[in-house]
């Protein structure tokens, strides 16, 4: 099955006063969509994990073919919960894990995280590890069968994982809060106007 993606779009975005922050548009095109056409080259197949936004996560990208949509009804557990749920659809021998709110990756970051054979792969800036995490058909069946792992970060701690440098410091970003949210407008904004 090649690479597939999994992306975590179930939480409930409570620093965004009320909005989803997966359906707010970044430039003409949506958070989540962004995040989606950062996996799109590298993947046969996408698993995007909806939770407390879902109608409005749906209407939003709802249209992106290579994308399964899957329902994670215990949401409020967090966002290990929601990964594990996309990781048991996957069937990829190799799969990249992206929050959705992290739509700035770039294409060359996870070329060379594909490069790399380990069975746990991230990419760092500046010593500061960030997204997506690639994840080995071994790691992902030996983080469901570990019922004492409670987060990824755990998992990756008890675990060897290979280390990628990159100059890249969108791996590091995400969209937490209003003022997150303006500067990833003006980033796409700069970024395409070039």
């Amino acid at each position: 099955m090649g690479t597939e993606g999994v992306i975590l779009a179930a939480g409930k975005s409570s620093r965004m006063m009320g909005n989803s922050k997966m359906t707010m548009d970044l430039n003409g095109r949506t958070v989540i969509e962004r995040s989606i056409d950062s996996l799109r080259p590298f993947c046969n197949r996408i698993i995007a994990v909806t939770g407390f936004h879902v109608e409005a996560v749906l209407v939003s990208a709802g249209h992106c073919r290579e994308v399964v949509f899957v329902h994670n009804p215990a949401c409020e557990k967090g966002m290990f919960s929601s990964l594990k749920m996309g990781l048991e659809h996957t069937e990829g021998e190799r799969v990249l894990i992206l929050p959705g709110d992290c739509p700035f990756i770039t294409h060359e970051v996870s070329d060379k995280l594909l490069q790399d054979k380990g069975d746990i792969v991230l990419p760092a800036y500046q010593g500061k590890c960030g997204h997506p995490v690639l994840l080995s058909r071994r790691a992902i069946e030996g983080l469901l069968a570990d019922d004492r792992c409670q987060s990824l970060q755990e998992y990756i701690s008890s675990n060897n994982a290979e280390i990628i440098a990159v100059d890249c410091p969108e791996i590091i970003w995400d969209i937490d809060t209003p003022e997150d949210y303006a500067k990833a407008v003006d980033y796409f904004q700069a970024k395409e106007a070039r």
